[in-house]
């Protein structure tokens, strides 16, 4: 089994911070939205930050406590950016860093990557 899992993500392009927010809420996300970041309550821990300014590209902080939390967590969200017709990728990496989940929309996924099933 699993454990601490985060995820790694890019989104291309990002959106504006207004339009994020509205597209969260769209998707029925209840959301904390801070002067730099957006954090969304429904999921264990997923925050958007660094968002806005002059900061450059937005972030991606999150992780969850099993695979499973990460997986339903990351595709409520890129269903929500899907919706949207948002580019993007996200990676799922254990306690070791061995990516163990991919999700997307138009990003190919990693050449290498194939899940393990051997644990």
């Amino acid at each position: 089994m699993y454990e601490d899992i985060f995820l790694t993500g890019q989104l291309d392009p990002w959106p504006r911070k207004t339009e994020m927010v509205q597209l969260l809420q769209a998707a029925g996300f209840s959301i904390d939205v801070g002067r730099y970041s957006i954090r969304i309550n429904d999921c264990e821990h997923f925050v958007f930050q660094e968002y806005g300014g002059d900061l450059g590209e937005p972030q991606i902080d999150a992780d969850a406590s099993s695979l499973e939390k990460m997986l339903v967590d990351a595709g409520r969200v890129s269903t929500a950016l899907i919706s949207a017709d948002i580019r993007h990728r996200f990676e799922l990496y254990d306690e070791l860093n061995e990516m163990v989940g991919y999700l997307h929309h138009k990003w190919s996924p990693p050449s290498d990557f194939q899940i393990k099933t051997d644990r």
